[in-house]
């Protein structure tokens, strides 16, 4: 494996001077923001570009602590799952069939007792 995920390919329009602009979660992936440097590698043999994040130093890169994310960055970040996760729940409940809400014997917890 070549480190590539899986995900899929995206397509994105070049700009009137040839210029693209990433997503923000690939921004993320490779830790980078805009006005930042990044490498790209060509394959003219597969006729594609591999994007990669430019350091400069990578020993001073390395020596610097890493940002850690504090503790209501994580509460927000799991009350946003949270949030995200009963919205879904709601949604897939009243886009069930009819049919799925009926109640049936299996559902009546004392019949397991």
């Amino acid at each position: 494996m070549n480190g590539m995920s899986k995900k899929p390919a995206r397509t994105l329009t070049i700009g009137p001077q040839g210029e693209i602009t990433l997503p923000e979660d690939v921004l993320q992936m490779l830790d980078v923001a805009p006005g930042e440097k990044v490498e790209f590698r060509i394959d003219t043999r597969h006729k594609s570009v591999r994007i990669e994040r430019h350091v400069d130093d990578a020993w001073a890169e390395a020596m610097q602590p890493k940002e850690q994310a504090g503790f209501e960055d994580i509460l927000d970040e799991q009350t946003k799952r949270e949030r995200d996760a009963e919205r879904l729940f709601d949604k897939r409940v009243e886009e069930a069939d009819p049919e799925d809400k009926k109640r049936r014997p299996e559902d009546d917890p004392n019949l397991w007792r």
